[in-house]
């Protein structure tokens, strides 16, 4: 990591270096969505939609997001929303904002991700010693729905979250880093990044200017319908740590405090 240079604040990514989930899990969040939005919409004369309608819709929806590269992640949900109304030929039965965050928000309770305490013991441990730490994600859920999320399990103390649906831009976009640095009162040189996906977490967080360090500690726990073997950074970049295990991050040489 750059030899004598020291950080002054911590951005961690979310899935598969904080917390992971399952081939289940995700399809749990997709039923959940559908169950959600079946129940908040309606067609005209206040006939119901069927749940097969509704699956059928979220899921062409999400296709073609999912076709579009990362509109999946930088997508607002009442946008989703919206496209998934207009097929469905119906409307919501309350405010479209709130209606939304439901449908992001769904799943989380019944099929919460697993939390890695790797991560949490070293975000506590430099929070301690005031250094903060930022979660940064590719995600299609808002910012204020992980915050929530953390809240009610206790933590870890992140200072904040910052979501690629929140900002229009995903990783490895260097803004969504500098976006992070800002949160924490930090320049982007400043501030390592630590996060599981090389040509994501690690291109980004360099290019922004930042530290960056490979984390391959829970590779082990990626559903096979989602990724495939990571490869290791070049050889050519040799400033780029991979870690097995993040405890040797809380060693005081590296932090500037």
């Amino acid at each position: 990591m750059g030899g004598r240079r020291r950080f002054r604040a911590l951005s961690l990514d979310l899935w598969f270096t904080t917390f992971y989930h399952t081939a289940e899990d995700a399809q749990g969040w997709d039923r959940s969505r559908a169950t959600v939005v079946r129940e908040l919409v309606r067609r005209p004369a206040g006939r119901a939609c069927t749940e097969e309608e509704v699956e059928s819709a979220v899921r062409e929806v999400r296709s073609k997001l999912e076709a579009d590269g990362f509109a999946s992640v930088t997508t607002e949900p009442t946008v989703v929303l919206r496209a998934v109304l207009e097929r469905l030929g119906a409307e919501v039965t309350g405010p479209l904002d709130a209606a939304a965050r439901s449908m992001a928000a769904a799943g989380l309770r019944t099929y919460p991700p697993r939390g890695n305490p790797d991560a949490e013991e070293l975000v506590r441990a430099l929070d301690r010693r005031g250094i903060p730490s930022v979660l940064v994600t590719n995600s299609s859920r808002p910012a204020t729905i992980w915050e929530e999320f953390l809240r009610s399990r206790g933590g870890p103390p992140f200072r904040g979250v910052v979501s690629s649906c929140d900002e229009g831009t995903a990783k490895p976009d260097p803004a969504i880093f500098r976006e992070a640095a800002r949160r924490v009162g930090v320049a982007p040189e400043q501030l390592l990044h630590v996060g599981d996906r090389y040509e994501l977490d690690v291109v980004g967080a360099l290019a922004a200017g930042c530290g960056a360090a490979l984390y391959r500690g829970l590779w082990d726990q990626y559903p096979e319908e989602v990724y495939g073997p990571m490869p290791a950074p070049p050889a050519e970049m040799p400033e780029v740590t991979v870690l097995d295990r993040l405890e040797s991050l809380r060693e005081p040489a590296l932090w500037d405090v």
